[in-house]
């Protein structure tokens, strides 16, 4: 009965949508709220409704509205580059209201995205970085404590575990005795929730820490206090996997199986994917120490499907490739021996690029064939060519010559385009204001003055704040933090400014960190991805092609003028 209501509420306000507006009464923020409030998260159906709150709170400048309508854009928003748009639109609208809690859960929020949705841990440690930097005074210890938990997260699948442990401990006390003082049911919920993950995610990092008696202790305390609690089956779920792994470890793996097995189902109805692929690896490993290889081996299987579907891996789970590939070497199936070798260099790769520090730690015990088949290529090759050595000692003679000259020739070269930068740089340290581009207002143009000296108007305070340096920018997502629309944007942009969206913020960015480069020194010991990322690039080889572009030279070898300069004033 009560989803037939629902079906009806659904229907009435679609039909008011399409209503003409001057029959019916504009609907207050509440009104709009209850008709997105009635669907699930990352229903995109919702968006219509979310749209209709956006543009009242924009038609009365209401930036606290503004911030809640791209909040709830980014929960219904189905896919992740989506949602960063409307994460990046809450944060610009929380730093023009001035609100430093707000500023530190739009980040918060944004870093959330980065973290469940793309599994990108290290963009989002740097927002829940930038989030913790604005919470710093905050009174609200709830969102503090909010932003130290998904620190700690992120922390731990980095490998950072005595710190995470220390972000943990804070969080779950602080949860925990707020689920104690709470008499508010939906509040003591949050917050014994709250406490149940601190707790949980502290027990897996002492289990990295081999500190294997408070991880007992944590898991056990779970179990206890979750078994009959049916509003936390999540939390229950990863109790269990928590307590299988243990079992396992104490050589235990049947009752390893059943908690394992428990957890995955729990799992499985709850779609925690990222949890699901630990689970079936351990599982496999309980029926590998059962000897039952037939078993083991269909869940080392599902976790290559999971890990294929959802682009997910850790270092946890690294070894699952190297059970599939000996078992393929064992049958000579070189076929599959080839595809796993192949997933695990890229499971290598990914946690080379994410998980630095644990990468250093991993110890590999597989060497495949063909590094084994290269070394003695290269063993043969050095007896057969001893010969050839001399040789090649009096043309790499040669070549080191040529390379002198070369190298000096390049030097001079590179100081000349160096001093000219200079010059240009003292003429005019940045882009020409937009406010002192002339409107034309003849006939040709296609919008009138004010419009344009509104874009224009609106360009200069993006320049001002500096809101070029978020990354990820699209015109369209510049249009609408403007509040305006991506046709007049590109329109003053190409005509009254002479330029592209793209040629406009790649300049912006790059005259920004040539001034930072030659401001402040520390700057000049950035690597060359920091100084991206601090301009608002992602990308290395993207932001070096753009320093060459409007400087005239890479940004290795500005910095390496830049500092004998220094070095000679």
């Amino acid at each position: 009965m009560h989803y037939h209501k629902r079906i009806l509420l659904l229907i009435l306000n679609l039909v008011w949508c399409f209503t003409d507006g001057h029959q019916i009464p504009e609907r207050s923020y509440k009104e709009i709220a209850a008709l997105f409030n009635a669907y699930q998260e990352n229903d995109e159906r919702a968006i219509v409704f979310v749209n209709l709150y956006l543009k009242k709170a924009r038609s009365e400048r209401n930036l606290k509205k503004m911030i809640r309508g791209y909040e709830e854009a980014l929960y219904y928003s189905e896919k992740p580059e989506r949602k960063l748009l409307y994460a990046d639109s809450a944060i610009i609208a929380s730093i023009q209201s001035g609100d430093r809690d707000q500023i530190a859960r739009s980040y918060l929020g944004k870093g959330i995205v980065y973290y469940y949705n793309r599994r990108q841990y290290k963009p989002a440690l740097n927002q829940y970085l930038i989030a913790f930097k604005y919470s710093k005074n905050s009174q609200d210890l709830y969102l503090k404590n909010k932003i130290i938990y998904h620190l700690g997260m992120v922390k731990s699948y980095l490998g950072y575990y005595r710190e995470a442990a220390d972000h943990f401990v804070d969080a779950g006390g602080y949860f925990a005795r707020k689920a104690n003082d709470d008499e508010n049911p939906t509040l003591k919920i949050n917050n014994e929730r709250g406490y149940f993950n601190s707790i949980y995610r502290l027990s897996t990092c002492y289990k990295h820490l081999h500190i294997y008696r408070k991880e007992d202790s944590l898991i056990n305390i779970g179990l206890e206090r979750l078994q009959k609690r049916s509003e936390f089956l999540p939390e229950l779920g990863l109790f269990r996997k928590g307590k299988g792994i243990q079992l396992l470890r104490q050589g235990k793996p049947l009752e390893a199986l059943e908690q394992l097995t428990s957890a995955r189902d729990i799992l499985s109805r709850v779609d925690d994917h990222a949890s699901l692929t630990t689970v079936y690896f351990y599982i496999g490993k309980s029926y590998l120490r059962k000897g039952d290889r037939i078993n083991a081996l269909h869940y080392f299987r599902k976790v290559d499907s999971l890990v294929n579907k959802f682009r997910f891996i850790t270092p946890e789970i690294r070894s699952n490739y190297e059970y599939l590939i000996n078992d393929a070497k064992s049958r000579k199936d070189k076929d599959r021996q080839l595809y796993y070798t192949g997933q695990l260099l890229r499971a290598d790769s990914i946690i080379n690029a994410d998980f630095a520090m644990l990468s250093a730690k991993l110890y590999r015990e597989y060497d495949t064939e063909t590094l084994v088949e290269e070394k003695k290529k290269l063993q043969q090759k050095h007896h057969q060519d001893l010969a050839l050595i001399y040789i090649s000692v009096g043309a790499g003679m040669l070549l080191w010559s040529y390379m002198i000259v070369r190298s000096r020739k390049r030097e001079k070269l590179l100081t000349l385009k160096y001093q000219e930068l200079l010059r240009k740089l003292k003429e005019s340290e940045s882009l020409q204001p937009v406010h002192e581009v002339p409107v034309r207002t003849d006939g040709r143009s296609l919008y009138g003055p004010e419009i344009i000296e509104d874009i224009q108007g609106k360009l200069k305070a993006f320049e001002d704040q500096k809101l070029f340096l978020t990354q990820n920018l699209t015109i369209s997502a510049v249009a609408k933090m403007m509040g305006s629309n991506r046709t007049h944007l590109s329109y003053v942009l190409n005509v009254h400014m002479g330029t592209t969206f793209p040629t406009y913020l790649k300049q912006l960015r790059i005259r920004y960190i040539t001034k930072l480069l030659l401001e402040d020194s520390k700057y000049l010991n950035y690597s060359i991805d920091a100084l991206a990322v601090e301009c608002g690039m992602t990308n290395r080889q993207k932001f070096s092609s753009h320093f060459l572009e409007i400087n005239g030279m890479r940004p290795i070898d500005f910095i390496r003028k830049r500092q004998q300069e220094l070095r000679h004033s």
